[in-house]
């Protein structure tokens, strides 16, 4: 069915993509500033990983309710709520005094952020005609990208120019935040939505909501989907968000400003593939070979990365970490198809379902690679007595994002679809 899209579903669409931009960013925050963050509250890269993990099992696991409160009350009241949250999540975690508190900063944030990628695809799902909605899923996940690239090495130079304190570019960071919450606040409006007819295989009564939950919950591609997001954007994301900068420092002896900038190519890969991945392979015939083809690329990938040699010049790095960036945009082609499955009764459900199951994979892996670094600690400590993990320790504990993007790639091997023809 065709879609007659509106002058006030492109400004909805651009506000949420904004939301989701910002808490992407915040999100990212402590990846800024590892070894500042852990010098402040003094803790290992066990319990330094607890501030991604919490924040992003929070995020995870709320991801259904939310979805299911954007069907049922509205996009308006559920986003400025959460983006309210959002703000005192972050202003908890960077006056923190003790790490236990910086912990509930994060859990608030984590909450808070939860309807930020969601609201912005079910606007999409719900406003915009099927051949667009491609096109506008990459558009949102592109705008996240160049959040994180534009401002992640800004953000650093302004820390170390006011010796290296963490805390103090947050204050310009929430003073944007706010301008960005009162223009939803004014511009943010709900938009009549014309109904259409659900996709799954057997018509729903379109006003009974436990049974389109139901219904949501049981279709097993919507797990398929999850697992392709997990094989590809979360790998990305954790080794943006959290461990990639002290991984370059440990085995490419990259300085703290200079591993910010080498991690801004995953960034700016994110940004290219997530438009010219749904580009390309943007008929159903093609987007399960676009998985295929992005997974297989990110198994060299990290295995080059991770288990290479440490002379692999800087042009390599930087070209490693854009493809990293730009296969990891393929998440974009599962949320398509996503979406395609959707009608706007169920279209906040179907999305935050993929959203909860993938993004719970990214605490998940931030954990395990933390813990597996203390497993392998060698014993030594820096001039303040933190811990110092060597380039092998690295190797040893993010091989699990090797053996990850494997698994879905078997699995995007062996699933057929009756609309593909793979």
């Amino acid at each position: 069915m065709n879609k007659t899209t509106t002058k006030q579903a492109y400004v909805n669409w651009l506000l949420l993509s904004l939301f989701f931009a910002y808490q992407y960013l915040l999100r990212g925050y402590p990846g800024i500033f590892t070894s500042e963050i852990r010098g402040t509250f003094h803790v290992d890269a066990t319990r330094y990983s607890d501030l991604g993990a919490w924040c992003m099992f929070a995020y995870s696991l709320l991801q259904i309710p939310f979805g299911m409160l954007l069907d049922r009350i509205g996009v308006r009241r559920v986003v400025l709520t959460a983006f309210a949250l959002c703000l005192v999540g972050q202003y908890t975690f960077i006056h923190a005094q003790t790490f236990e508190t910086a912990l509930f900063g994060r859990l608030l944030l984590g909450i808070g952020a939860t309807p930020g990628y969601m609201s912005a695809l079910k606007c999409v799902a719900d406003s915009f005609s099927e051949k667009s909605c491609g096109l506008f899923i990459g558009l949102t996940g592109a705008m996240g990208n160049l959040f994180l690239a534009f401002c992640e090495p800004r953000l650093k130079a302004l820390g170390l120019a006011h010796d290296d304190d963490w805390r103090f570019p947050a204050f310009y960071l929430n003073i944007f935040g706010i301008a960005i919450f009162l223009a939803c606040v004014f511009l943010l409006k709900p938009e009549k939505i014309e109904k259409k007819k659900p996709s799954y295989n057997e018509p729903l009564p379109e006003n009974n909501f436990w049974k389109n939950v139901l219904a949501v919950a049981l279709n097993y591609k919507v797990y398929l989907y999850a697992a392709f997001v997990i094989g590809t954007n979360i790998l990305a994301a954790t080794l943006a968000d959290l461990w990639g900068k002290s991984f370059l420092n440990a085995k490419y002896n990259l300085g703290e400003q200079e591993a910010i900038n080498y991690v801004q190519w995953i960034q700016i890969g994110m940004l290219a593939g997530s438009i010219a991945l749904p580009a390309f392979f943007n008929s159903n015939r093609n987007v399960l070979w676009g998985i295929r083809i992005s997974c297989a690329s990110l198994g060299v990938i990290f295995a080059v990365f991770i288990f290479g040699p440490q002379t692999l010049s800087g042009v390599l790095l930087q070209a490693l970490l854009f493809c990293v960036g730009f296969f990891g945009g393929a998440d974009i082609l599962a949320c398509t198809l996503g979406a395609k499955l959707s009608t706007p009764q169920t279209s906040g459900m179907i999305i935050s379902w993929i959203n909860s199951v993938s993004m719970f994979g990214e605490p998940v892996l931030q954990k395990r690679i933390g813990v597996a670094l203390d497993h392998h600690w060698s014993g030594l400590l820096d001039t303040n007595g933190l811990k110092l993990y060597r380039a092998i320790d690295y190797e040893c504990a993010m091989s699990v994002m090797l053996k990850v993007v494997c698994v879905c790639f078997v699995i995007a091997c062996l699933m057929r679809n009756k609309k593909q023809a793979a």
